[in-house]
């Protein structure tokens, strides 16, 4: 009776300590080590491209009517051949004389064509009078450019005004042909008193010999 009291104890030990053991959290494994990244080095700039000013250089922008002439630039290489697809963009000063783009915007980004040409569309100036800088960065890959294209907010229309001809009062005219007429008498005069009033020349005698005939 004391024996089957005891295999009963113990077999309830062996099922609460089975029944402990599925209960416990398993054990959480050390994280494996990380393994530190060598960083990867920026590709350098290179400054090789050219940027040239085809329209917008010493130009005179409208102030009054708020009409401005848009920059136009051309990208090139190192060789001088056109740049398709770079990056072109347009910045204006943020204060004084200048203008702005499409949207109140003080940059314009653009992208060259076939041609490396690259334009900013939409440029108003402001009221400001003076003149200012546009500048202009171009970029591709790591390839860059840059350039400056001076401009000027003038009141003045942007077409230029042809001085007119200074006109002659006829009373001028009228003198100036009388004393044309009056000089070219007296010098006709003199001329024809000069040639009466020289002696003729004397008349010259030739003498020619000819054959002597005898006649019987």
């Amino acid at each position: 009776m004391a024996f089957r009291k005891f295999l009963a104890i113990a077999l309830i030990a062996q099922l609460i300590c089975v029944a402990a053991g599925a209960q416990a959290p398993p054990q959480s494994q050390p994280p494996a080590p990380v393994t530190p990244q060598t960083p990867i080095a920026p590709i350098p700039t290179v400054e090789d491209l050219k940027v040239l000013v085809l329209e917008g250089q010493r130009s005179m922008n409208n102030t009054a009517s708020h009409v401005g002439v848009q920059p136009v630039v051309e990208v090139r290489d190192q060789n001088d051949r056109p740049v398709e697809g770079a990056t072109v963009v347009f910045r204006l000063p943020p204060s004084g004389a200048g203008g702005t783009f499409g949207g109140n915007s003080l940059t314009f980004t653009s992208r060259s064509n076939a041609q490396g040409q690259a334009a900013a569309s939409g440029f108003i100036p402001n009221d400001q009078l003076g003149r200012f800088d546009i500048h202009v960065t171009a970029t591709l890959q790591n390839r860059i450019g840059q350039a400056t294209i001076s401009e000027t907010n003038t009141p003045n229309s942007l077409s230029v005004v042809e001085p007119a001809p200074k006109r002659v009062p006829l009373y001028r005219k009228k003198y100036f042909l009388i004393g044309v007429a009056a000089a070219v008498a007296v010098g006709v005069f003199f001329a024809v008193r000069s040639t009466r009033s020289s002696p003729a020349p004397n008349p010259t005698v030739t003498i020619t010999p000819g054959p002597v005939l005898i006649s019987q």
